[in-house]
Parts: C-alpha cells; structure tokens; sequence
C-alpha cells in the first residue's frame, strides 16, 4: 500500500513541478545554484544524519529501534494511519482529503521527531541561517536574481518558524525550518524549472518519505 501511495505521491510532484514559467535560468546562475546548494548541503550534513528532513526522519527510526519512546512511537502510529487514510482518499478521487491526510502524517512524524530530540526546530533554524549566510557570502554581488528571490523566501520561512517558535508552536516552526532546507537542498531544481509555489514543491518532496 505504502509503495502504491509513493507513485500516487510522485504523481503529484511532477504536476507540481510542471507548473512553472517557461522562462529558463541563465547557464551562469544554474552554476551559482549548483555551487549555493552543495553550500547548504555541506551546512546540513551532520555525523548523526542532518538537519533535513530525511535526517531527521532517519534518527528518529534509528533512535526507536533502542529507545522505548511510547509518545514517539504513539506519533509515528497516527503518521501510518493518516497515511492509509491519504492513500484511501486518493483511489476515491478525493484530492483534498488526500492532501489534507498526508500533511497530517508528515505533522505527527515531527512531533515524534520533536518528542524525541525537543531542539530539532532550533538546530534546523540554526543550520537554515549558517547556509543562507555561507550562501550569500559566497554569492557577493553576482547577479543571479532567482537566487537572491529564494534567498528571500528561505528567510521569510525563517521569519514564520521563528514567530511559531515564540508562540509555543514547535511543530509548525519545525515544519517551516524544514521547509526552508528542503528548498536550498534543491535549489538547482527551483532555480531551472521556475516553480512558481516553492512551499509546495519543498512539502510534497518531504511528505513523500514513508513513515
């Protein structure tokens, strides 16, 4: 089941990722992004596994395979339910219910995530910063116009997972701290196809690791 809702999954990526301005990168800024992505690439990676997504959702498996973490495991139990749930409302045709389902499931793996390692929302923070700085020092004053954009946005994320932080809402200033790395982990792609909805491209990439 859990394979069939991953093709469902790519599926939508790859409409989502169609959905873009035909208007192409310069050769030169694509170089600059390949050189700003293994930048933030290089920031993120970590001995324990990285502040991504898939980092973070590795330690939280390999920590539950030697830790009896009742509350964590309760978490990843309701991520597999929202999981079939999404799967069942997608065979029915009902899009908006899939979508709905499946952000659920990626909410309840980082609030076991969030359960077991409480900083994960700070030290993804923390990594998103160092890399738009490492990036933004690096880029100087070159032009690349839809770098410096995402850079933007990437610090709006920033901007938003910060307030979520401050109002107790560690679970949605996970999401956007994620958020903002998954867009730089794959900044190449943002850069050449365009997307016009970064936010969404970055959540479907991240929503489609199983639980």
């Amino acid at each position: 089941m859990h394979k069939r809702m991953t093709i469902a999954l790519a599926a939508l990526t790859l409409a989502a990722a169609c959905s873009k301005d035909p208007a192409g990168a310069s050769s030169d800024e694509l170089i600059l992004a390949q050189n700003a992505q293994a930048i933030a690439d290089n920031v993120a990676a970590t001995p324990a596994g990285g502040t991504t997504y898939e980092g973070w959702f590795r330690r939280l498996l390999d920590t539950l395979r030697t830790t009896d973490d009742a509350v964590a495991r309760a978490y990843l139990d309701s991520a597999h339910a929202s999981r079939d749930s999404a799967w069942a409302a997608f065979q029915r045709g009902d899009t908006a219910a899939a979508r709905a389902d499946r952000r659920a499931a990626f909410r309840y793996v980082l609030s076991a995530v969030i359960e077991l390692f409480p900083n994960a929302p700070e030290r993804t923070g923390v990594a998103v910063d160092n890399a738009i700085d490492r990036i933004e020092k690096f880029l100087g004053d070159r032009d690349a116009p839809r770098i410096w954009a995402i850079l933007a946005h990437v610090k709006d994320l920033r901007t938003q997972a910060e307030a979520a932080l401050t109002s107790g809402d560690k679970v949605t200033a996970l999401a956007l701290n994620l958020g903002g790395m998954q867009i730089l982990h794959r900044l190449v792609e943002h850069i050449r196809d365009n997307h016009r909805d970064h936010d969404e491209v970055a959540d479907q990439e991240m929503e489609s690791v199983q639980p």
